[in-house]
């Protein structure tokens, strides 16, 4: 439910700036009411009325008085629906394992003079000092009769591993909450999977949020942007909302905006950017938070940083990065790609761009390996009392099967996988431990790809982490990050299997090469044969340690 700037400018309700703004002149960041078509009161499941909590329409953004009453001079004709922007020390209410923040106009009292009532009860937690959070890109399941699901492995199948997975790995955080971010494309095209993802989900623990991805979107061609997430609202909610967790203001966008009419393309065929509506309301959002807050902020494609490390461009992304940089910490988050990459400008560090590979993997390989060479997997935040750090997590379990005969029939054999399935499960193919979240790189030995170096896939790998280094008969050696002009190869030399390059439907997008893995580090060895220790110790002072013999 985006509306036009023009409604913004029409009903305007509040000034409202950040209380840390001295050029508020709203007066600290107080409301002073004029008209109204929507009010309603905030309260928690005491009954009594909370302050200060931010209440919006999805372009304007009001706060609550002494007694939790809001008011909102919303643009009927284009709202659909009210949401709260939950503070901290409350949760929303939960349903099918997903937070409901929002009410739909539609579903609340219309009186006898026009005006909607529209009223939030939310419940108070004890404590948000410490959560986990799951935080996955791109489950995009499509039917099993559909596209590539057809004949490789059922994306349904591996939604399901997912779910089992998330479930036994919440239940470790022993008295923390959990929760959940969908990264957009929670499904492909075929948005009546969305209440199997809800279904799915509500058995994990987690509370979820979700941003809308491009394949979210109606397939319907030249559509508007608003018209197009309408499908996706009306099952999950609002495309752009905000909450708090612990000290930290979560942002959630939309940044896939649709060609439009007259465009002759689809809905989903969509540009990286922020509509003009979409900035106001980000405006309007972040004026009410202080800026010593940091924030996470999420949306499906990459904003800030695109795979190579070159600034990402496109309406609104210039005045976002503007905005962000005057909190003291910004982690922007993203999917999209279907591979991993993360950047850090150490120089100015304030804002981070993190991109997430597929968490049920590659289109076509998702039983073996992420686009970018990792197992299927996602990252698991843990904050601790202000402390923010991560690792990625593999999926353990594996219940899917290939189930066609595309390719003339062959199944892919990545034969440098660390790890096999034996019953469904994921176990490391030296010494049969399970494969688990202390599973962080990929050694690939000397010869692996025709010369002598050693080659390491460092997984999460950002500016901030030490560079990888190889032990061999107790001297170390810093290994190099590989960029592009260090490549002997074209790394078609790279192919995960000769699989790719004879099936031109899936092209190069699956193989761990220059264009999807940033991740990728080398030392040259001298010895025809030998052994050796790789270790890396990551932003947060863990280290990794894997052998390798050669």
């Amino acid at each position: 439910m985006k509306k036009l700037l023009l409604a913004f400018c029409a009903f305007a309700l509040f000034v409202c700036c950040n209380p840390e703004d001295p050029d508020n002149p709203g007066g600290n960041g107080k409301p002073v009411v004029k008209e109204y078509t929507i009010s309603g009161v905030v309260s928690g499941n005491d009954g009594k009325g909370i302050k200060d909590v931010v209440v919006s329409d999805g372009l304007n953004c009001v706060l609550t008085d002494a007694d939790g009453r809001y008011y909102l001079n919303a643009d009927l004709a284009g709202t659909d629906y009210v949401f709260v922007s939950t503070p901290s020390a409350y949760a929303a209410p939960v349903q099918d394992g997903h937070a409901c923040f929002w009410k739909f106009l539609k579903d609340c009292t219309k009186g006898a003079d026009g005006k909607y009532s529209v009223d939030f009860t939310l419940n108070k937690v004890s404590s948000q000092d410490r959560f986990a959070l799951f935080l996955f890109a791109d489950p995009q399941p499509r039917k099993r009769t559909a596209g590539l699901d057809k004949v490789a492995y059922h994306a349904l199948d591996c939604c399901e591993d997912m779910y089992r997975d998330m479930k036994e790995y919440a239940a470790t955080f022993k008295g923390r909450p959990v929760y959940g971010i969908g990264l957009g494309d929670i499904v492909h095209q075929d948005l009546s999977l969305l209440s199997q993802y809800r279904n799915g989900m509500s058995t994990t623990g987690v509370v979820t949020y979700n941003v809308i991805g491009n394949h979210d979107q109606q397939h319907i061609l030249n559509q508007s942007d608003e018209e197009a997430s309408k499908a996706f609202e009306a099952i999950m909610g609002p495309v752009n909302f905000s909450f708090n967790l612990g000290g930290m203001h979560f942002l959630m966008l939309d940044n896939m905006i649709a060609s439009g009419p007259g465009s002759g393309k689809y809905s989903d065929e969509c540009t990286t950017g922020l509509t003009d509506a979409i900035w106001e309301w980000v405006k309007n959002d972040l004026a009410l938070v202080p800026f010593s807050t940091p924030l996470m902020v999420c949306a499906h494609s990459p904003m800030m940083r695109t795979q190579g490390g070159k600034d990402r461009t496109g309406p609104h992304l210039a005045d976002l990065r503007g905005i962000l940089s005057k909190f003291p910490k910004a982690y922007v988050w993203a999917g999209h790609s279907h591979s991993t990459f993360n950047f850090v400008d150490k120089d100015n560090p304030v804002i981070e761009s993190h991109t997430l590979t597929r968490v049920t993997g590659a289109l076509w390989t998702n039983e073996y390996l992420g686009s970018n060479g990792t197992p299927r997997g996602y990252v698991v935040l843990d904050y601790d009392n202000g402390n923010v750090s991560w690792k990625f997590k593999p999926i353990f379990y594996q219940s899917s099967a290939y189930t066609g005969n595309g390719n003339n029939g062959r199944t892919p054999s990545y034969d440098w996988r660390d790890w096999d399935y034996v019953g469904g499960k994921a176990v490391m193919k030296s010494g049969g431990k399970a494969l688990d979240d202390s599973y962080q790189m990929q050694v690939f030995p000397p010869g692996t790809y025709g010369d002598k170096y050693l080659y390491v896939n460092v997984f999460l790998w950002d500016e901030l982490w030490q560079a990888p280094r190889l032990t061999v008969d107790g001297v170390p050696a810093t290994m190099k990050r590989v960029t592009e002009k260090d490549y002997r190869y074209s790394f078609s030399d790279w192919d995960i299997t000769s699989f790719y390059n004879a099936n031109t439907s899936v092209g190069s997008e699956f193989v761990p090469d220059k264009n999807n893995c940033d991740s990728m580090f080398r030392v040259y060895v001298e010895t025809e044969h030998g052994s050796g220790t790789v270790s890396v110790k990551d932003r947060f002072g863990n280290t990794f340690t894997s052998t390798v013999t050669w």
